[in-house]
């Protein structure tokens, strides 16, 4: 299979999968990119670590963690490591959110897999991993 071809597939199964949990993420007031973000938040990473890690530009994640900060689900404090930047940390209510959000991405999820038996899912899933723990 060439490379478009797996990147595709990717990208397809992805976009089916957030369509899936579009619906519960809406009824919580949220969507993908702020899970995503509070996920990394959640890690204790810091915005340059998170622009990275979710591959978008520093100003949109700026953008956004001032989007997070607004809901209440987030609160900027100084980094320990450098006290001239501010890393995000989740809120008791960020927290409450981030948990409700997986199980919307959980439950997306098992009706996506529910099409493969237990011995392909965890080969899937097995081989996902491997993919994504490649060195370039």
């Amino acid at each position: 299979m060439e490379a478009n071809g797996l990147l595709t597939r990717l990208w397809r199964v992805q976009r089916r999968l957030l369509e899936h949990a579009r619906p519960c993420l809406e009824k919580l007031g949220t969507g993908p990119k702020h899970v995503f973000l509070l996920a990394q938040a959640a890690r204790g990473k810091n915005p340059g670590e998170i622009a990275r890690t979710l591959h978008l530009s520093p100003p949109s994640v700026s953008h956004l963690l001032g989007d997070l900060e607004e809901r209440g689900w987030i609160r900027r404090r100084p980094d320990p490591k450098d006290r001239r930047r501010l890393v995000p940390e989740l809120t008791p209510e960020g927290h409450r959110l981030l948990e409700e959000a997986r199980r919307c991405l959980e439950a997306a999820s098992a009706s996506l897999l529910e099409r493969l038996d237990p011995a392909e899912r965890r080969s899937l899933l097995l081989l996902l991993a491997k993919l994504e723990e490649a060195d370039d």
